[in-house]
């Protein structure tokens, strides 16, 4: 299921650079990362398996996350799936910054 509308998931100072957390926005559980001082959200369910992407290995230089059980591969920014056996695109979302507060939302809001 997607987002509707904005939500806070986390405060800046939570996410390093080049790293990535599991974020909870009601009942979507959300891969939050950082890469270049930009942030991206993804589901944090690999279409395939269901796997934690979270518990993944990120891959910055491709803004990529490995899936932890079969090694599909998500660009980050976009959701799409790019490496075997991962298929199904992963739901993206928009992030902003407001202050100290991370906010995920709908990617077309």
């Amino acid at each position: 299921m997607a987002l509707t509308e904005w939500v806070a998931v986390a405060k800046v100072g939570d996410l390093d650079d080049n790293d990535m957390m599991m974020v909870t926005a009601g009942p979507e559980e959300i891969l939050l990362a950082q890469v270049g001082g930009q942030y991206y959200a993804i589901d944090n369910w690999c279409t395939h398996a269901g796997g934690m992407l979270d518990q993944g290995i990120l891959h910055a230089q491709n803004l990529e996350v490995e899936c932890p059980l079969h090694e599909g591969y998500f660009h980050l920014e976009s959701g799409a799936a790019r490496v075997p056996p991962a298929e199904e695109d992963a739901i993206a979302y928009a992030v902003k910054v407001e202050g100290d507060d991370i906010l995920v939302g709908p990617k077309d809001g």
